[in-house]
Parts: C-alpha cells; structure tokens; sequence
C-alpha cells in the first residue's frame, strides 16, 4: 500500500532564516542569536529540497529500521535510507525542472483519470483509498499533488527515453529462443535479494568493505537467520526492502547476467552470494522455479516485448537521469 500512496512532494526556491534583536537598543542590549529554523538537504539548481522532506519520506522505512536491535546497524541503515530518499527527491527535482522547460502540466480531469486508474488496479473502493490515505497521514488533496508530479514525471521520462525505444522482430525472436531452448520449457524462477551499493565514486577500500558486509550477510543467511528479516534491516534496495527482498517470478533476460546466471543454476532454498552487478553486491535466495508449456511465438510476441521495453526502459531512464545531473548544480549539504 505504501507503494500506491507513496509521496512525493517538492518545493520551490525557500530562503528560511530566524532571529531578532532582542529588547529595544540598550547600552546593555545583546543581540539575540540565530535560531535555525529549517535545514537544507540539496539545492538543485534554483530549487531547494528541506531536510523535513527527506525525513517525511523516509519515514516508513525508518519505522522498519528502528527494529534492527544492533545501534551501529541502525544507524547505517537509517543513514543509507536517507541518502536514497534524497537522491529520489533530486532526480525529481531534475525532472520537474525539466518539464517546466518543456511547458508539461497535467489536468484535474488527468489526475482523476490516474486515481481510477490505481483504484482499478488495486481493487480499492473510494472508502478503502480513503482509509489507506488516512493510516498514512495524507490528505487526498495532498495526494492528488502527488498524483499530478507522478504523471508529470512519467510523461517527461516518456517524451525523453520512451519514445526512443525500439524492440525489433529479432530480439522478441531471440528472447522466444532463448526460453524455448531451456528443456523445451519457458523456466521462471522466483528470488529474493539483499542488494548491498557500491556508492557511487567509492574508492577499493569502500567495495572491499561493502563485498564483506555482502559475506557476512551470505554467512548469516546461510547459518539459518530469516532471509526476509534480513532483507528488510540491510538490503538498499528500496523498491524490494519492505517484501523482504522479493523479486517475485521472473524469466531470463530481464535482471543482470550475471544475478541469472546465479539463480538459474541455483536448487530452490539455496543461498549464493555474494553477485557482483553494476552498482554493488547481491545476496539470492531461491525461492522457487517453475515451467510452464511454451506457447508458440506469435501468442508471445505483446508479453515478450512489454517485458524487453521495461527492461530497456529503466536503463535508459537511469541514464538519462544522470545525464540531467551532470548537467545540474546539485550541491548536496544533509
């Protein structure tokens, strides 16, 4: 649910300052101190991201951290749900600058049409939305904005890698091959992962140090401790951190090569670990692994090629985030 009323809210330029002179001028008078009033977490060029923003967002997830009974443990982990929350918040800045370049705006009758949408989706009644938004606190004006910067978001994203993307007749041909060679059967597994970044500049000591954190995990995992609980104090991932890392079922061709090669090869229950991918390490769990009769290609070629488009999709949408970055001034202070 909180993945349905997830918030997003941004604010424009704020210059926040305090203090006065206390008392009329005296030959005795002190002048009253600076009292701080709000903290910035990043300015993103001419905008302002409040630290009450980033703890507003993380706060679900800290309540999940406040039960990791070691301190140290908690303390990174709630540090590390901060800078992810933070680095969300920017790259939504950077997108929403850029849909004012763009002259992008969405309409109430948009945002009605979306919220129908979610509704549908999730089998929810008004009621039911109505209770959600409440146990969490927001107002469904408050989330009707966040709705609004959500379609804004994925128009921007749509309109910049969407458009470009192309799925040839070759590759749904090749991902129909892949599949139909594994034992004439379209294998699925079903996983679970603690991902551990590698943040981003580290130096050899920080990866040495973050594959260790990986191996104690594997060990831990390996010795009988609850893999989602795991999952939920360590794992930096936070679109799978709450399921206790589960990735649910998924075919080949859709996660790093070398996390399916890992699972593919794994016995339902096994524990490996720990995977080097792009930003850091994995530790996997099977968690189970099906086949299904393979349906011939022409039946398959709409799923085939919704999945690829995801897939290729979310890499370029990262680098087109990252191109925006570079092109910012982000001046991160929390």
């Amino acid at each position: 649910m909180l993945r349905i009323i997830e918030r997003t809210r941004n604010l424009s330029l704020a210059f926040l300052y305090a203090g006065a002179l206390a008392g009329a001028v005296m030959a005795d008078a002190r002048p009253a101190e600076a009292r701080v009033v709000e903290r910035i977490a990043a300015v993103v060029d001419e905008d302002v991201i409040l630290a009450s923003e980033v703890e507003e967002r993380a706060a679900p997830f800290l309540a999940q951290v406040a039960g990791i009974s070691d301190k140290a443990q908690r303390q990174a982990r709630a540090e590390a749900v901060r800078r992810e929350v933070l680095d969300r918040l920017i790259d939504d800045q950077l997108i929403y600058a850029k849909a004012r370049e763009l002259k992008l705006n969405v309409t109430s009758e948009e945002v009605d049409k979306s919220i129908e949408g979610i509704k549908h989706d999730h089998s929810l009644s008004d009621e039911q939305l109505k209770q959600a938004l409440l146990a969490q606190g927001m107002s469904m004006a408050a989330y009707r904005q966040d709705v609004k910067k959500q379609v804004l978001r994925y128009r921007v994203l749509n309109m910049a890698v969407g458009s470009k993307i192309t799925i040839s007749e070759h590759d749904l041909q090749a991902y129909y091959d892949r599949n139909v060679k594994k034992g004439g059967a379209a294998s699925e597994v079903r996983a679970s992962h603690i991902f551990i970044a590698i943040p981003e500049g580290a130096d050899t000591g920080m990866a040495i140090a973050k594959r260790q954190q990986a191996e104690s995990l594997v060990q831990r995992a390996k010795a009988g401790e609850d893999f989602a609980k795991l999952a939920r104090e360590h794992s930096e991932d936070p679109a799978t951190r709450s399921e206790g890392g589960d990735l649910g079922f998924f075919g080949r061709d859709l996660l790093p090569k070398a996390i399916e090669e890992a699972v593919f090869t794994m016995e339902v229950g096994e524990i490996k670990g720990p995977v080097r991918a792009e930003r850091g390490f994995h530790v996997m769990k099977l968690v189970d692994k099906r086949s299904k009769d393979v349906k011939p290609f022409e039946d398959m070629k709409d799923e085939i090629r919704m999945q690829l488009r995801q897939k290729e999709y979310e890499k370029q949408a990262k680098s087109f985030l990252a191109e925006l970055r570079r092109k910012a001034l982000v001046d991160v202070r929390l």
